[in-house]
């Protein structure tokens, strides 16, 4: 066990795997893998795979600790109702 003022080595590693992840996923590179994915998708595509992660809320809520609280607003998925323009525009409107 560390002492006063003696940072714990366990912590140490964790928060340099911790930046490390920071790093990568933050990176230019990982946002432009992301991206790549959904340059060709249509708006409808795009909606499904949405609501698709936003029904895997309650699964990962479910891996969390007992301790940790549940967010106090209601997540925006579970609220949101898009609605696409027609013609070529892909952008979207959200109403509650």
């Amino acid at each position: 066990m560390a002492g006063p003022g003696t940072p714990d080595p366990n912590l140490q590693a964790e928060n340099l795997r911790l930046a490390e992840q920071v790093r990568v996923f933050s990176g230019d590179e990982h946002i432009r893998r992301e991206a790549a994915t959904w340059r060709d998708a249509t708006p409808a595509e795009r909606v499904a795979e949405t609501w698709r992660l936003c029904a895997l809320v309650p699964w990962f809520r479910s891996l969390w600790p007992e301790g940790v609280p549940a967010p106090t607003r209601p997540s925006r998925c579970r609220r949101a109702r898009w609605r696409f323009s027609s013609g070529s525009s892909r952008r979207g409107t959200a109403s509650d």
